[in-house]
């Protein structure tokens, strides 16, 4: 391997390549500034001026350039990488204004006034730049009042672009919020229509009259989380005037769900008549109907069947919660022991049923996941369990004061008035 040997350069030959290495260094920040607005029309030697102070700044990825409300006064032009402006909204958040990428600037305004920074500029990438402070640009335009004229009236100009800009899409964002919210006011009608129409699906359509002579007394709500939602509740006499119940609760929430618990509803009118007295088979055709109509969704559901004059029900379940059905003559609640896969999800599913005795005093409280499955602050379930307890405290109370009590203890357990899912309870009192 041959020797390397250095040979010293004179004292004058040292300082002469560093003057040529600057002088190509700083030709090459001349470029840079020509291409910038606020430069434009100054010739080269006036350039050449300003491009000494250029100092070259790096920032690693993440790391801020400036920060809003600094009062530091210097520009940046940005050679390589890329940068976030970023404002602070009215609840604190940062708010992303933009990127700026290589061969744009920012913070010009800084090298001649006083006013905090407006917005935090932060490395969206390993980013290089050139930073140009105030202290440095005025002493280079002591001397060369041309030189400031034309800067001056360059950054005027800037200023005023980008307020036309500001303006123009001021102009525009106007015209298209009014836009947006005439399709939201329509939507808004939409929705409320739909919300009447929803109403019409969970009622009830049983005889009163043949309530009355059964001595039988019902009592719903139906608080559902948005316009509208995916509970359904539906109740008929069948032809021998018997009392056909369904309560449902359809995957999901707004309107994809409501339009199924129309389909819910039709089904339920044109199933009764046949089915309606056969739990199991009621429960068949209706998984098939909705496997058939509504092949991406699938719903919960329980069905009760009350023989007015044999005081007998009927339950049949598909994938939902249990009712509590409190027996006064044991003071306790009924073991209901169903299975039974959810509607719509699997066609030709088999159900079963169970069928007893009603006797004066008993109640039947049917209910959809939306109340059992809201959390309060500690991420706690109101639970089966605690609706179970508290439907127990409160049976002597009657009808409507039930469910009121129990809306009232669910709402002081999450601490909220509004519930993240759809609220349904339909409460049987047997006289």
């Amino acid at each position: 391997m041959p020797a390397v040997c250095h040979v010293p350069l004179p004292d004058l030959a040292i300082s002469n390549a560093s003057e040529a290495v600057m002088n190509i260094k700083d030709s090459s920040k001349t470029q840079i500034l020509k291409r910038l607005p606020i430069f434009c029309g100054l010739t080269d030697s006036d350039l050449d001026i300003i491009a000494p102070v250029m100092k070259p700044v790096s920032f690693n990825a993440g790391e801020d350039v400036i920060r809003e409300g600094d009062t530091d006064h210097s520009m940046y032009i940005i050679s390589s990488g890329s940068v976030e402006v970023l404002k602070t909204g009215g609840t604190g958040d940062e708010v992303s204004l933009g990127i700026l990428p290589a061969g744009t600037f920012f913070g010009e305004l800084s090298l001649f006034d006083d006013h905090p920074r407006s917005a935090t500029v932060r490395a969206a990438e390993d980013t290089d730049s050139f930073n140009i402070t105030r202290r440095d640009m005025l002493h280079c335009l002591g001397n060369h009042a041309e030189l400031a004229n034309i800067l001056y009236r360059n950054t005027i100009m800037e200023i005023f672009s980008r307020f036309r800009a500001v303006t123009s899409n001021f102009t525009f964002s106007q015209h298209h919020l009014r836009t947006k919210e005439r399709i939201i006011n329509e939507i808004d009608r939409d929705l409320r229509a739909a919300s009447e129409v929803q109403n019409f699906f969970v009622m009830a359509e049983d005889d009163e009259a043949v309530n009355s002579r059964a001595g039988i007394s019902r009592h719903y709500i139906y608080l559902p989380s948005k316009a509208i939602g995916g509970d359904f509740i539906s109740i008929m006499n069948d032809p021998a005037e018997n009392i056909c119940i369904m309560i449902a609760d359809v995957e999901g929430h707004g309107i994809s769900a409501s339009l199924a618990t129309g389909a819910l509803k039709s089904a339920f009118a044109f199933l009764v008549p046949q089915y309606g007295s056969d739990a199991e088979l009621f429960l068949f055709h209706l998984n098939n109907h909705l496997c058939r109509v509504l092949k991406t969704l699938y719903a919960t559901c329980y069905y009760a069947y009350i023989d007015t004059s044999k005081k007998k029900i009927t339950f049949a379940k598909a994938g939902h919660h249990h009712p509590f059905f409190f027996k006064a003559d044991t003071g306790s609640f009924a073991e209901l022991d169903l299975n039974g896969s959810v509607i719509g999800l699997m066609p030709d599913a088999l159900y079963g049923s169970s069928t007893f005795d009603i006797n004066a005093g008993d109640k039947i409280l049917f209910y959809t996941d939306g109340i059992v499955e809201q959390r309060n602050m500690k991420s706690e379930m109101y639970s089966p369990e605690r609706l179970g307890d508290m439907f127990r405290k409160n049976i002597d109370v009657s009808g409507d004061h039930i469910i009121s009590t129990l809306i009232a203890d669910l709402c002081g357990f999450t601490g909220e008035e509004s519930f993240d899912d759809d609220i349904t309870m339909l409460l049987y009192e047997f006289r």
